[in-house]
């Protein structure tokens, strides 16, 4: 079971928002009301997050979420991705492309875009206590370090204990994500996959995020074919959450710029 949630305006922009990993599809709230742009928004829970139902533990859960996401398109739809969402969204517009009128990609964590830069390497060295932890069955570890590397540890510890422990809980499903975001196991990087999606994007990055995450949001953003890198002044990876303000307007220019505040016309 998939928690879903309507928001902003129903005379608005058809939309899909995914959040990040160990988010909830509240916490796009704040964006949406800081957004003039009016979005008929539907928020999910990704599996085993928020509301909705534990993921089972088998499959390609990267692909599992990407289904989720899909089965909330009525019609072509303006996907807006944060993070691990982001990727989803990705995925969504190269396997589906007629479903997507367009998207914001907002730190997509697709790794192996940026396998080849300096920042790419610094960030596996970096990751290695991760890796350490997972291996030792250290799973309280692993989240620690996992918020660490997100640029984040001060949230982790700011955290209450039930809340810590349900994120140690959920630490299981990393492993299952890094096949796909680290080897690019579904070939979202195949030759010319990216660049013949010829839709509008933006692609958002945070000022003062880790180096790797703006790495990787360049390099996706260099092999589509239409998509615009913004970077979000002042903001780490959790942009939409910790400055949603400057991520609306930089949505919202975006969308002007483009000609999509107007829902498509039927017919």
């Amino acid at each position: 079971m998939i928690h879903t949630t309507r928001m902003g305006d129903a005379a608005g922009i058809p939309a899909v928002l995914a959040h990040c990993f160990l988010g909830h599809s509240g916490g796009w709230k704040r964006l949406l009301e800081a957004l003039e742009t009016p979005l008929d928004a539907v928020a999910f829970d990704l599996p085993g997050h928020g509301r909705s139902a534990p993921w089972e533990g088998a499959g390609d859960l990267h692909g599992v979420a990407t289904a989720a996401l899909a089965a909330q398109i009525a019609e072509p739809a303006l996907l807006i991705g944060h993070s691990f969402g982001g990727t989803l969204a990705l995925r969504q517009a190269l396997e589906a492309p007629e479903s997507v009128r367009a998207m914001v990609l907002i730190e997509p964590v697709l790794f192996a875009a940026a396998a080849d830069t300096p920042e790419f390497a610094a960030h596996v060295a970096a990751e290695q206590p991760l890796r350490e932890a997972f291996a030792r069955g250290d799973l309280a570890e692993a989240a620690r370090v996992f918020f660490a590397l997100n640029g984040d540890e001060a949230g982790w510890h700011a955290m209450s204990e039930a809340a810590r422990q349900m994120m140690t809980r959920q630490m299981t499903m990393i492993g299952a994500t890094m096949s796909v975001l680290v080897d690019d196991s579904e070939g979202l990087l195949a030759p010319g996959r990216m660049a013949a999606f010829d839709k509008p994007v933006l692609v958002l990055a945070g000022a003062l995020s880790p180096p790797v995450f703006p790495a990787a949001a360049r390099a996706v953003a260099a092999r589509l074919g239409r998509a615009e890198f913004v970077s979000v002044p002042g903001a780490g990876h959790m942009a939409p959450l910790t400055h949603p303000a400057a991520t609306a307007a930089l949505i919202d220019a975006w969308v002007l710029r483009n000609g999509l505040n107007e829902k498509p016309r039927v017919g």
